[in-house]
């Protein structure tokens, strides 16, 4: 049998991609593989899968995942737009793939005599250095699930979420590091632990490393090319490349909610809120239940001046997750926005206590609020943050701005951008550093802010 340029020896057991190499496949892969073939274009369910491939003995579900797996790893075929094998969401599997007539056609001579070159070359290249081999399902089925684990924890917010996600990718890593998702999944995490504050040169070797691994494993994967995309915009401060490599990103694959999101945030510090909130739209559209789709589509409203819209997307969200510290935060600045400081201060004060804010604090900000308004509170929290080093200078620089704290807040902007923070990315178009636009000294830091590389 031969596929789109992939030969098929059922004798032997192999598929053989264009290039030469050789891939033998676990048994139950292989089966599956001759399955499919002789069902084309047909759903095939989980369950008559497991029926007729693996003879209805008792196995799960994982098993027919991970058989799939190896023959997409076979036949270098993406999920997201497949080739070979098509994913019926709920439904099961479709081979889609054309068998290609063997015979019939005869080459010409001088292209044969390349082609047998070439053959030969791979050979003595396969004896010299000989291919890993393809891991086996049990190696297989655990690089699945740990790659699952750590998305998991990266559709998260928090530095220890992060950090889990980090190990999960690691972990995938030294199972196998052949393939280029985890490696583009650990480069993006680096590149968001950096973001939420993280100072450790590593972090930024990490990102580099990985999201070059992953090129040189799939430069024309989309995972790959959004990371790419992150290092270049929070590292390199390079927006022109760091815009090409999400748009190619999602023209290699347009359902990628978290490009569109991580796109909306370049817009966004960019200055065109209108394209941003496209992008976010787009991303919350594509996962209507995810928190953190709806944040990014209220930060694009909030930064566009549309609070009253940031506030409405706000509340979906907190219906979602009532117990989300960032939604809360959210809401309580669209209600001080909108000239209602006491409901503000109640979702800041939630949100601190989701934060893990001990109940004395919180009552010493209430007292403070009682008698001195959201802009003592601020004061407040400043002298609270400021000690702890490994909060970010940005964010405590945002408190400081908002309790009218001017020197404080250029203070500490200035060690921010000393730090290569990647906050410093929003100075321009911040609402909370609207009191210092008429200050020379805040142009200065925003005209350097996209010229740190």
């Amino acid at each position: 049998m031969q596929f789109g340029g992939y030969r098929v020896d059922e004798v032997h057991r192999t598929v053989t991609a264009p290039a030469g190499r050789v891939v033998r496949l676990e048994p139950k892969a292989f089966d599956l593989l001759v399955y499919f073939a002789a069902h084309p274009e047909e759903t095939l369910s989980k369950e008559r899968l497991i029926a007729e491939v693996w003879g209805g003995k008792f196995v799960t579900d994982d098993a027919v995942m991970v058989a799939v797996y190896a023959l997409r790893q076979a036949f270098d075929d993406d999920s997201r737009s497949p080739k070979f094998i098509e994913t019926i969401r709920g439904r099961g599997y479709r081979w889609i793939a054309k068998e290609s007539p063997i015979a019939g056609f005869r080459l010409p001579k001088v292209i044969r005599v390349m082609i047998a070159a070439a053959a030969f070359a791979v050979l003595v290249m396969a004896v010299i250095r000989p291919t890993q081999p393809m891991p086996s399902i049990k190696v297989t089925t655990e690089l699945v699930r740990t790659h699952a684990r750590g998305l998991f924890f990266s559709e998260r917010t928090t530095r220890a979420d992060l950090e889990k996600a980090r190990a999960e990718f690691r972990k995938a890593i030294r199972i196998d590091d052949r393939f280029a998702e985890p490696h583009a999944a650990l480069a993006e995490t680096c590149v968001r632990l950096i973001e939420l504050g993280s100072i450790d040169p590593a972090d930024e070797r990490e990102a580099r490393r990985e999201v070059a691994r992953a090129m040189e494993l799939a430069p024309k994967l989309a995972y790959t090319q959004a990371a790419l995309a992150s290092v270049q915009f929070v590292l390199d401060r390079d927006v022109e490349k760091a815009e090409h490599s999400f748009r190619y990103a999602m023209e290699l694959d347009p359902s990628l909610p978290d490009t569109y999101r991580r796109y909306s945030y370049l817009l966004d510090a960019t200055g065109r809120f209108a394209a941003a909130t496209q992008q976010a739209r787009i991303a919350v559209d594509m996962e209507p239940a995810s928190v953190h789709a709806l944040l990014d589509l209220g930060w694009s409203y909030v930064l566009a001046g549309r609070v009253e819209e940031a506030e409405t997307v706000y509340r979906d969200a907190l219906r979602l997750d009532p117990s989300n510290a960032d939604v809360l935060v959210s809401l309580g600045y669209c209600r001080e926005q909108r000239n209602a400081p006491a409901e503000a201060m109640q979702f800041y004060r939630r949100g601190l206590q989701v934060r893990g804010v001990p109940p004395d604090v919180l009552a010493t900000y209430d007292r403070i609020f009682a008698t001195g308004g959201l802009p003592a509170v601020y004061a407040a929290y400043v002298e609270h943050l400021k000690p702890n080093r490994n909060v970010a200078r940005w964010a405590v620089a945002i408190y400081a701005s908002l309790a009218g704290e001017s020197h404080e807040a250029l203070a500490l902007l200035h060690e921010s951008m000393q730090r290569r923070e990647p906050g410093t990315m929003w100075l321009a178009v911040h609402p909370a550093f609207a009191s210092l636009h008429n200050q020379r000294e805040f142009a200065a830091l925003v005209a350097s802010s996209f010229q740190m590389r």
